[in-house]
């Protein structure tokens, strides 16, 4: 064993250790002082580009096995409920060359929750009681995914490449794939391929904890230093992605859902040794720049592009594909042409231009302070991220790797440069109703593939930079030095600083963190965007084009550690700016500038509105259970209407009719407004001093009521929906119809100890889905709870009843619970609940939601908790009861028939919610 040291940021006051077992497992142990939980990840150099080929998506497979029992912990839910029952969460992930696995815990039973998760890795069991339920299982997750555009140009993408390369094989697997066969059952090759790959030299382990590093490393040692070292480490990858030949084309593919996308990729080998100079993501910003002057400008200004992205594609340990995607307009659907001439004029402006030194050394100033003034994440996800670096960057780097950015040498700038040519192009083009001739295996994705003329390529690289392009400016947003609050000025919760009749500001000086960041939250609330669903449909598209609108000249925030955000909210628009403090204030004033000033024109107004109406048109074909949620959430919220209601209400509104609703739309504001984080109280002032002078201009409005509809005395009823998928789903929604901390406390606890046994119940043992859960569903502020599962195979009658009979059943045995287990649980739900913000993010989001739920007093959590303490077992089954009485206000949404001889009233959705009641709070 041996420890060696790691560059660490003088800001982060974790301690670590990183030492390898006797076994050859890397492990870093992370003491984080006030880590509320404990967490561990382990993520091993193993995945589906190790699949055998005649067993494609077999390290899929194993990743699902390996949850469901081991030699010691032989119960299939064992594990899941042990960390569920404990205040944890746990999950895993197979790519394509890596699978992880990870979790976190109460502090007390991080012993015996690492003891339960080496042993996954010791001496799975591979169970075959439980072989042919996965195989069900992921079968159910490869039809779940068919009509997924995501996956179905993926395996496009795999079947135009090296057929030799390990990215051509089929990730996921299915019941094909993982057949038994005459000369070995699937229980025989996953015990072979967990022996051949699953060996302590290709595995990194972190451990997170507020524990003294001795003794986590005595822990460490006792758990982990047992994985079998007996597999090598994995020999390189030496076959090339792309032979000569898939070079230098072009593929047409038409999507599921109405897409248009032109996508230019050029083949880069391995660039992880270059992780030192970040020069791929350099020069991604120099070609995704949306400033004036950039490639998107030029592209928006001749009508051809609405969105531009650089920098992306696949990549893995001997290839990289730099791609820059295009999101065309109805015009750029037929010039493809001139967009990739305009693509290549702007790489041939970077070859032309000097290394743009200036720019770099932005970047990398803005890399360095991410770096100092990192906030922290929670125990989990710091696990499941250095347990990842682990597996890239040598040790000094495992923290640094991700922040590093040296200067590179001229000559490397201008060798990643050359790969940028027409003969290392593959042009892919996604659009409805393209010629094709390929049908895609698995997927069924219609293709074509055609190669690119020796014109097309020359007119290419003879490409000139156009007359209006130029490389980014320096930026205004720029800040030079920054400087923290002192710790002395830090507030508990937000104060009201001012209340007037149409402004009220809220301000929470925020140091514990120790990062120069800050939020900015307005709220404008605006009667007319919510007069009618018409006015609904037309604020959304108002949004999308100032949005639009504002995009070149904004982008410069964006590149200088800023952010802002623009929703349609409540009742109007919210603005949120973020990230490092200077200038966010300036930023914020240009957008409500901006808002005041702004004016549309009929060509973008034509196309934005057609891309939003698709936008909306494609939520049909989404999954069965995300368009029920959509419903439940259109049915219940009186502000959030049905999306295909919106789509036609937009669809017939002409250019003329939205002008009128745009010059009305800020005829009446309020504003409710937060900032949270690193601010002196100075700055407070000068945002007052915005958006007063915001107001100054407009008539000021009132500040608006909440709305909501009432579910009360609806008795339980069954709505039945279309969808255009062939699997079948049901939602359960149990609503409360108090929002008493008591009813908080009772439903969240209600779903900490149903969420994991319906999941082992209907999942795993009876298979009669993927998509299988429970969920905490808040809503109108009042709680509920709802049971949500999709299935290929199953009707939604019978998934009720599968429902059903496991309530029942889970009720009969909280009637044995003990109040000793019961105060057990009850610490389990107590240990998420108290779980301390992670960030600046979530501490500002949690605090502004208060505020937008008018919880001005902030201490509806220690409410939940303190109701939460003092529940009695008995009256936590009496409300089991209250939820299964057949009277109760349950809401059925199904894509099938309600069961037969029901209690449950089968109504039409539009009719059963002109019933419900709209209340104003």
């Amino acid at each position: 064993m041996n420890a060696q040291s790691l560059l660490q940021s003088p800001n982060d006051n974790r301690q670590f250790l990183a030492l390898t077992l006797s076994n050859h497992l890397a492990v870093l142990l992370v003491h984080q002082q006030d880590a509320e939980k404990s967490a561990a990840a382990l993520t091993v150099n193993v995945g589906h580009f190790d699949d055998p080929f005649e067993r494609q998506g077999l390290a899929h497979f194993l990743e699902h096995m390996l949850f469901l029992g081991t030699e010691k912990y032989q119960g299939a839910g064992d594990y899941a409920h042990f960390i569920s029952h404990h205040g944890g969460s746990h999950n895993a992930w197979t790519g394509t060359e890596h699978s992880s696995f990870f979790f976190d815990i109460d502090p007390d039973y991080y012993d015996e929750a690492l003891d339960r998760f080496a042993d996954m890795f010791k001496a799975p069991l591979f169970h075959a009681d439980y072989i042919d339920k996965e195989r069900q299982a992921i079968e159910a997750e490869f039809s779940l995914k068919l009509k997924d555009d995501g996956r179905r140009i993926y395996q496009v993408h795999k079947e135009t490449v090296n057929p030799a390369h390990p990215f051509a094989k089929f990730s996921v697997g299915n019941l094909s794939t993982l057949a038994d066969t005459a000369e070995q059952s699937l229980q025989q090759a996953v015990q072979q391929f967990f022996r051949q790959h699953y060996g302590a030299r290709r595995m990194t382990l972190c451990l997170v904890s507020s524990l003294p590093l001795e003794q986590m490393q005595q822990l460490a040692e006792r758990h982990f230093a047992a994985i079998p070292d007996h597999v090598a480490p994995k020999a390189p990858l030496t076959e090339p992605l792309y032979l000569d030949e898939q070079q230098r084309i072009q593929l047409s593919i038409e999507p599921h859902k109405h897409s248009q996308r032109l996508v230019a990729s050029f083949a880069l080998p391995d660039i992880q040794p270059l992780y030192k100079y970040k020069l791929i993501s350099f020069l991604a910003h120099l070609l995704g720049d949306e400033g004036p002057g950039s490639l998107l400008s030029m592209l928006k200004q001749r009508g051809l592009v609405n969105q531009l992205s650089a920098g992306g594609g696949i990549d893995g340990s001997n290839y990289k594909d730099f791609s820059v995607s295009f999101e065309l307009t109805q015009a750029g659907l037929n010039a493809c042409s001139p967009i990739l001439q305009l693509l290549f004029g702007q790489i041939a402006l970077l070859r032309q231009s000097p290394f743009p030194l200036n720019l770099f050394l932005e970047r990398q100033r803005l890399v360095q302070w991410s770096f100092l003034y990192q906030e922290p994440n929670t125990a989990q996800q710091t696990a499941c991220d250095l347990s990842v670096n682990m597996q890239h960057y040598p040790v000094q780097d495992y923290l640094y790797g991700d922040y590093r950015m040296d200067l590179p040498s001229e000559t490397l700038y201008r060798q990643l440069l050359d790969y940028f040519r027409p003969d290392n192009l593959r042009v892919m083009l996604i659009a409805p109703e393209l010629q094709t001739d390929k049908q895609a295996r698995w997927y069924h994705t219609p293709y074509r593939v055609e190669k690119l003329t020796q014109a097309q390529l020359e007119q290419l690289a003879n490409a000139q930079p156009a007359l209006d392009a130029s490389l980014p400016k320096p930026n205004p947003y720029l800040v030079e030095t920054l400087e923290l609050l002192p710790d002395s000025q830090h507030q508990s919760v937000p104060e009201l600083l001012l209340e007037q009749p149409s402004l009220r500001l809220w301000f929470k000086a925020d140091t514990e963190f120790h990062t120069p960041k800050g939020h900015v939250f307005v709220q404008l609330n605006l009667p007319h965007s919510i007069a009618s669903v018409g006015a609904m449909a037309q604020t959304r598209l108002w949004l999308e084009l100032f949005q639009d609108l504002i995009n070149e000249n904004l982008y410069a925030a964006t590149t200088a550690g800023l952010t802002y955000h623009l929703h349609v909210q409540n009742n109007g628009l919210s603005v949120h700016c973020a990230g490092l403090a200077g200038h966010q204030i300036r930023l914020m004033q240009d957008i409500l500038q901006q808002l005041q000033q702004c004016s549309f024109t009929q060509d973008r107004f034509e196309e934005i509105r057609r891309q939003l109406v698709r936008h909306w048109q494609n939520h049909s074909k989404s999954k069965p259970v995300s368009k029920l949620f959509s419903q439940l959430s259109s049915l219940l919220q009186p502000l959030n209407p049905d999306i295909e209601q919106l789509a036609a209400e937009l669809s017939a509104v002409q250019f003329n009719e939205f002008q009128q609703f745009h010059q009305q739309l800020l005829s009446q504001v309020s504003l409710d407004a937060f900032m949270i984080g690193n601010w002196p109280r100075s700055q407070a002032q000068a945002l007052t001093s915005v958006l007063s002078q915001f107001l100054q201009n407009l008539s000021n409005g009132p500040f608006l009521p909440r709305q909501r509809y009432s579910t009360a005395n609806i008795g339980p009823v069954w709505l039945e929906q279309q969808v255009e998928h062939n699997d079948q789903a049901l939602i359960i929604y149990l609503p409360a119809q108090q929002k008493t901390a008591t009813q908080m406390a009772l439903f969240m606890l209600a779903n900490h100890l149903l969420a994991p046994e319906y999941f082992h119940e209907l999942r795993t043992e009876q298979q009669l889905g993927y998509l299988v859960g429970t969920g905490y569903v808040p809503m109108n502020l009042l709680p509920g709870i709802a049971f949500y599962i999709q299935s290929p195979a199953t009707a939604c009658s019978t998934l009720y009843q599968a429902t059903l009979d496991f309530y029942k059943n889970f009720l009969s045995e909280l009637e044995q619970l003990t109040p000793e287990d019961f105060e057990q649980m009850k610490q389990g739900l107590l240990t998420q609940i108290r779980e301390r913000d992670a960030s600046l993010a979530a501490r500002a989001k949690r605090f502004w939601l208060a505020i937008a739920q008018g919880d001005h007093q902030f201490h509806l959590q220690q409410q939940i908790e303190s109701a939460l303490q003092h529940l009695p077992l008995g009256d936590f089954i009496a409300f089991f009861y209250q939820l299964l009485a057949p009277e109760y206000d349950a809401i059925f949404l199904a894509t099938g028939p309600a069961p037969a001889h029901s209690h449950l009233k089968v109504q039409n959705a539009s009719d059963w919610h002109r019933q419900l009641e709209l209340q104003k709070e």
